[in-house]
């Protein structure tokens, strides 16, 4: 009996330990993680963007300390490229005041089961699961030399394709970044019209609400947190979510770079130290970088706190 006994402890024990060692590691990686890639890298970042490098007579790099000179550099650079700064506010209004209301409005359609809806459940989710280098290429070709073979039918001049004319650029970008934005957004809400009560809806439906009303009054406010989500991430994405445009563009995009678009290809051609006709540095880029955070983060928080506050309510 004590035998017995003595086994059941051990391997209670034996769980206790396993259960903790599990518990301990699930803990541990998104702390190592985080002090990694947030803590570490950022602080690092404040240290770059707080040095000046030169290039030392032996070879190599020498560096001192370089106060807010660096941060000086990158706010002209923001002040004096306004124009980034209008395409990404244009980004982001597409993202805001296109993509959100048609995926909400689409992903009803989806919810209700309607005709199709399966089919194009697959097609949204394409997107997600296919390279955005492939997707960049056969949107590139459908809007070059399809869209010209399709003009040249019609009889029409052009300058050229959809992504080479200024005229055009902007918008065949913006429906590049529809496109790839689109799908995942209506995925989301999908999931989050799914977890409605049905019972609710059945008692409006035995009162005699429409579809609109269904979905105004009842699925909106419940599903409202999930807008709210997608809505913030937007806005605190506002100065790097452009970088599906390198895909398009690669270094070539000038008249209709975006804050991010300019930030990824600035990272991938400076140097640690500047020269006069290369000013973009690694620290140069480090103040940007700080500066542009300090400019979204109140934005964000001020965004969060109105919608908490005036927002819709599932209450």
């Amino acid at each position: 009996m004590n035998s017995f006994m003595i086994k059941k402890s051990r391997k209670l024990s034996s769980i206790k330990t396993n259960r903790l060692i599990f518990y301990s590691i699930m803990i541990a990686v998104p702390v190592i993680h985080f002090l990694i890639f947030y803590v570490y890298i950022n602080f690092n970042s404040i240290l770059l963007s707080l040095k000046e490098y030169t290039l030392a007579d032996m070879g190599g790099y020498e560096w001192e300390f370089a106060g807010l000179k660096n941060f000086a550099t990158a706010w002209q650079v923001l002040t004096s490229r306004g124009y980034f700064i209008k395409n990404s506010l244009i980004f982001l209004a597409s993202d805001c005041l296109i993509i959100t209301p048609l995926a909400v409005l689409f992903s009803f359609y989806l919810y209700k089961k309607a005709p199709l809806s399966g089919f194009f459940k697959v097609i949204l989710f394409l997107p997600q699961i296919l390279s955005g280098v492939i997707l960049g290429l056969l949107y590139k070709y459908i809007s070059s030399d399809v869209y010209l073979w399709f003009v040249e039918k019609l009889h029409i001049t052009v300058n050229g394709g959809l992504l080479d004319s200024p005229d055009t650029a902007l918008g065949a970008t913006l429906g590049f970044n529809i496109f790839m934005g689109f799908g995942v957004n209506v995925l989301l809400f999908v999931g989050a019209m799914s977890a409605v009560n049905v019972s609710i809806v059945e008692s409006a439906k035995i009162d005699g609400a429409s579809a609109m009303q269904e979905l105004w009054h009842i699925v909106l406010p419940l599903v409202s947190p999930t807008i709210v989500t997608v809505l913030i991430i937007y806005i605190s994405h506002l100065f790097t979510n452009q970088y599906n445009m390198y895909t398009l563009y690669e270094t070539g995009a000038l008249d209709i770079q975006t804050v991010g678009y300019f930030l990824y290809v600035q990272t991938l051609e400076s140097k640690l130290a500047g020269t006069r006709e290369n000013i973009f540095t690694y620290p140069v880029l480090s103040a940007l970088g700080i500066i542009l955070t300090a400019i979204i983060l109140p934005i964000t928080m001020i965004f969060r706190w109105l919608m908490n506050k005036y927002g819709p309510s599932a209450d």
